[in-house]
């Protein structure tokens, strides 16, 4: 494996990450769009103050973190270019496994620690909101919105782990001819 490769897993393992970490600026975007809407239905409450440059700017911070990972994840061998030295493409560095291993050992503990880090505050609101609909009194929106999201990072951290020789199998696709490295 040359040295070049290495550079490549890496910057593609970031971009997943990325992926991850996502998942909680869309928990913003929910929660700013709550407070956004509760702000019109109730501008006494919040002293008139427009919420929509708040929610706009979380759209676009939740926007641009995507479309980098996404850069960095499907243009790496274009990033590595960039970064790399002549040398860098013909050093050879052993390592204990293939990419794909790499990408599926990467997969399996973003999955784990994105479900460790989300599951027991998730399992705590979502006990508490069933506790408030059981007794019939409101349930405020930043909950709701936080059950969500945290489900959805759950939903994520499950495919990660179960689907990760799927998933690593894609990303060491060859861009340009579809052939496997």
């Amino acid at each position: 494996m040359k040295k070049s490769d290495i550079y490549e897993i890496a910057i593609k393992i970031l971009g997943l990450y990325l992926f991850f970490t996502s998942i909680a600026l869309l928990r913003d975007v929910l929660t700013t769009f709550a407070v956004m809407t509760q702000a019109k239905q109730n501008p006494e409450a919040f002293g008139d103050f427009d919420q929509t440059p708040f929610f706009i700017l979380s759209i676009a911070n939740f926007v641009f973190v995507i479309l980098f990972a996404t850069f960095l994840t499907l243009k790496t061998k274009t990033i590595v270019k960039f970064i790399c030295k002549p040398t860098d493409y013909e050093e050879t560095s052993t390592l204990f496994a293939d990419r794909k291993i790499i990408y599926e050992i990467a997969l399996a503990i973003m999955g784990l620690l994105l479900i460790v880090w989300t599951l027991p505050d998730f399992a705590f609101k979502l006990k508490n909101h069933i506790q408030l609909v059981q007794s019939s009194m409101p349930t405020k929106d930043y909950d709701t919105n936080f059950i969500i999201t945290a489900a959805i990072k759950i939903v994520v951290g499950l495919i990660a782990i179960i689907y990760a020789k799927s998933i690593s199998t894609i990303l060491v696709k060859d861009n340009k001819n579809g052939q496997t490295e």
